[in-house]
């Protein structure tokens, strides 16, 4: 695969205080990264170093081999971006606004707008001014403004922002067809968590400033240790004597079930434990465990490191 997208060793240091602190990974093309964190993590900051909004204190980015510190503009020629809102002037079309956009680069044609256009799904109200638009209309205008140049990274800061379900549905699609069939490397910054499960092939967490962990999101909810809810009676006497037997799994009581994480060769072992002391199980079922409670256990592990 091809590398599009690298940070090394990147911080930014604001009067004194270090915001970011050595970031470093890299994105390849036809992927969607997650960057994944809290509001006031550090997510903003960096996409604004990596689109050249901000100076870095330390490190390097390289854009498609191009260096931000050394060759800043073959660097970031490579780059379209919404970082926050986008913004168009909302008394012309959206068609007029993307050849207000065309202008400031060389050579893109009327063939290109057109082809964007298609893209991004706005054949039908691409003549109609964007004061008419909903939201999520804007987010896809704003997503082909940024896509004019035939950029092969695209960054997208909080792009279901004030959408409605419907809208969000309809921008993730976009940003995966974009990456699939562009072969572009999109990096989405968010903090919904459901989101980011059903957009992104990899997500990166970052939180104070720090990358802490990164990994594909198939893994992350599927790392071979499952979550089952056993509803058992005498749920109480069940949990202490799961424990005290099965000191690796992890119980939880959750009314009248228990909320076991534990491998699937283990389930049988522990109804038979149950049967045996004569307690009913009257059912047993796997649980998806979810993104949220994945980035919840690895950011309160981080934090009581820190």
């Amino acid at each position: 695969m091809t590398t599009l997208v690298e940070l090394k060793n990147v911080s930014k240091v604001i009067k004194g205080k270090r915001i970011i602190d050595s970031l470093s990974f890299t994105i390849q093309a036809g992927e969607v990264f997650g960057f994944l964190g809290p509001n006031g993590a550090g997510k903003t900051t960096t996409i604004r170093m990596i689109v050249g909004l901000m100076k870095l204190s330390e490190g390097d980015i390289v854009i498609c081999g191009h260096s931000i510190q050394k060759n800043f503009e073959k660097a970031v020629s490579n780059i379209g971006a919404i970082v926050e809102n986008p913004e168009m002037y909302k008394f012309l079309t959206g068609y007029q606004n993307l050849q207000q956009y065309a202008r400031m680069q060389k050579g893109i044609t009327k063939e290109r707008i057109a082809e964007v256009v298609q893209l991004v799904g706005l054949g039908d109200r691409i003549h109609d001014k964007v004061k008419t638009y909903s939201l999520g209309m804007r987010q896809r205008l704003g997503i082909a403004q940024s896509l004019l140049h035939s950029p092969k990274v695209l960054i997208l800061d909080e792009p279901t922002n004030g959408l409605d379900p419907a809208g969000i549905k309809e921008i993730r699609q976009y940003i995966r067809d974009l990456a699939e069939k562009e072969k572009m490397a999109v990096i989405v910054s968010s903090h919904l968590l459901s989101e980011m499960e059903m957009m992104c092939d990899r997500i990166g967490i970052i939180q104070k400033g720090r990358l802490i962990h990164v990994q594909s999101v198939r893994d992350w909810v599927d790392d071979g240790r499952e979550v089952y809810s056993i509803e058992v009676e005498h749920v109480d006497t069940a949990a202490k004597l799961m424990t005290a037997s099965f000191p690796d799994i992890r119980v939880k009581i959750a009314g009248s079930s228990l909320s076991v994480e534990a491998g699937k060769e283990q389930i049988p072992d522990i109804i038979s434990l149950l049967v045996s002391k004569n307690m009913r199980v009257y059912e047993v079922k796997q649980l998806s465990k979810t993104l949220e409670e994945k980035f919840l256990e690895i950011t309160e592990k981080q934090e009581a490191v820190s």
